[in-house]
């Protein structure tokens, strides 16, 4: 019986440490900014979201695709928008991928440096 009660008593701290662990990392990065090396990608996404950022895409647009990628799921903080297939959506958008930073249109696929500078955010090293 006191087995039994060492093991289930090992197996609740281990949960309580993974539950700690996770609540105490949120926490850090939460009052922080910064856990443990957050991406540039993180970093760059967070501060074009501060500025209203617009991010104009394609499904259809192979340099959106890889401009999304480049953000991974960082890019949920940006405003995106779906110009559909024929850009139907966006008659003022002259091609895609495109950005709307700082009143300005941005086109073409940037990359985290270029979107930096662009933007004025200087987040990154």
């Amino acid at each position: 019986m006191e087995k039994k009660y060492a093991v289930l008593f090992t197996f609740l701290a281990l949960v309580l440490l993974v539950l700690g662990l996770y609540f105490f990392t949120d926490w850090f990065s939460k009052v922080t900014g910064y856990f443990l090396g957050e991406s540039d990608s993180e970093k760059l996404a967070q501060c074009l979201a501060e500025k209203n950022a617009e991010f104009y895409y394609s499904q259809l647009c192979a340099d959106c695709e890889k401009q999304t990628e480049l953000f991974s799921q960082s890019i949920k903080h940006v405003r995106l928008i779906n110009c559909g297939n024929e850009k139907e959506n966006c008659p003022n958008i002259q091609s895609l991928p495109a950005w709307y930073i700082n009143s300005t249109i941005i086109y073409g696929f940037k990359n985290l440096t270029e979107l930096d500078s662009l933007s004025g955010c200087n987040v990154l090293n």
